[in-house]
């Protein structure tokens, strides 16, 4: 089903001050333009669609290819559910949960709360994922004392496996399956979310497997996007973080093993004052050295106007990134007007001719996927559609 951008006043006219194209320079110094071609879709309709009340897209979308030729997205709450269908343009919810949390109060565990955050399969068979699990203090007595959600939240990433081609995940490893937490005790010295969230996708370069995390300002750890890779995906604990100079860091889990040296099981954010905001995705542009990273932000225009919007930043090295440009101006979820009905967040740019069985890869055309979030009297409910936006890549004049 297809829905106007009324509400968000988006002109798809060549030239519109409020479609912008996403320009970027690679190391090669290609330019690169995302240009929005199309009106927006609706993937999926929570109000007509969904299988519970909390069947809703709550992270990024994710696909990959399974081994019988089937495409699998993920874009879920904690209740993980996929879409399945023959192609990315035709897939439909599936109620079936695919991965659930157990709601451990035993912080150590590392398994209350956890949404897929990434995936991928090189066979469609055995299919690795990051996941954005919470770990929530204030439902343990005791362990904290401000006893608020947000307050008591510790984020942490952690890995997990199917081995049936996605149709079921488990925990990657018999231990907690860490893959990266704050290097101190439980934290209770703050009054907001701690740690690190919101994997992005996995991408393979040179025998290397990468993805950001996102990370909150607290002590040592300062705000911003990690860069992690390993070449081991079955192994949760194998990655290492970007330190400024190379991939030496290490997450320890202090739980059981406290450090003194904290600092150094830290990461260092890459170009926090290019990119400050969560990166939604990552995508190799195919051909190219290229990689186009897509994020919501809010950001002042040389002629002083503050836009909101999604944006876009390419980078060759994913260390050293362009300066954002404005892909689509919308109202996102963190900054809500009172007086708009929806807001935007989640983003992802997929390709539905990706040549890679993960979809990495992007080529002339993609969809910028989004969680569409319906308000009502400024509030967030349930009623959460997931849609896209059809864009074009092209190569700069």
């Amino acid at each position: 089903m297809k829905r106007p951008l009324a509400l968000l006043a988006l002109s798809l006219l060549a030239g519109s001050a409020l479609w912008t194209g996403a320009r970027a320079e690679t190391a090669g110094r290609r330019d690169f333009t995302l240009v929005p071609s199309g009106p927006v879709e609706t993937v999926f309709d929570w109000s007509r669609d969904a299988c519970a009340k909390s069947h809703v897209p709550d992270a990024s979308a994710r696909a990959f290819r399974d081994a019988d030729g089937e495409v699998r997205v993920i874009a879920s709450h904690n209740d993980n559910r996929a879409f399945v269908g023959p192609d990315l343009d035709a897939v439909r919810p599936r109620c079936d949960v695919v991965y659930q949390g157990s709601r451990s109060a035993r912080l150590a565990d590392f398994d209350d709360l956890s949404w897929i955050g990434a995936v991928y399969t090189r066979d469609g068979r055995t299919v690795y994922a990051l996941a954005h699990t919470e770990l929530r203090g204030e439902r343990t007595p005791g362990q904290c004392p401000a006893g608020r959600y947000s307050a008591c939240l510790l984020n942490t990433v952690t890995g997990l496996v199917s081995h049936d081609g996605g149709r079921r995940f488990e925990k990657a490893s018999a231990t907690p399956p860490v893959v990266a937490t704050l290097p101190y005790a439980y934290p209770t010295d703050r009054k907001a979310r701690v740690g690190y969230a919101n994997p992005s996708n996995i991408i393979e370069r040179d025998g290397w497997y990468y993805a950001f995390i996102f990370a909150d300002g607290y002590r040592d750890q300062r705000r911003g996007n990690c860069l992690i890779r390993t070449k081991t995906l079955d192994d949760p604990g194998s990655w290492r973080a970007w330190d400024g100079k190379g991939f030496t860091v290490t997450f320890t889990d202090p739980f059981r093993a406290p450090e003194s040296d904290v600092a150094s099981h830290v990461c260092q954010p890459v170009a926090p004052n290019v990119i400050g905001r969560m990166i939604g995705s990552i995508s190799k542009v195919r051909g190219t050295d290229a990689v186009v990273a897509v994020f919501g932000d809010k950001r002042r225009t040389a002629d002083g106007r503050t836009i909101e919007g999604f944006y876009a930043s390419t980078s060759g090295d994913l260390l050293t990134w362009t300066p954002p440009t404005l892909v689509m101006e919308a109202q996102l979820l963190w900054d809500k007007d009172c007086g708009r009905p929806e807001a935007y967040f989640y983003p992802s740019l997929l390709d539905p001719q990706a040549q890679t069985r993960s979809f990495e890869d992007v080529g002339s055309k993609g969809y910028l996927y989004l969680t569409r979030y319906q308000l009502t009297g400024c509030k967030v409910t349930w009623d959460r559609d997931l849609v896209r936006v059809p864009v074009e890549v092209r190569t700069a004049p």
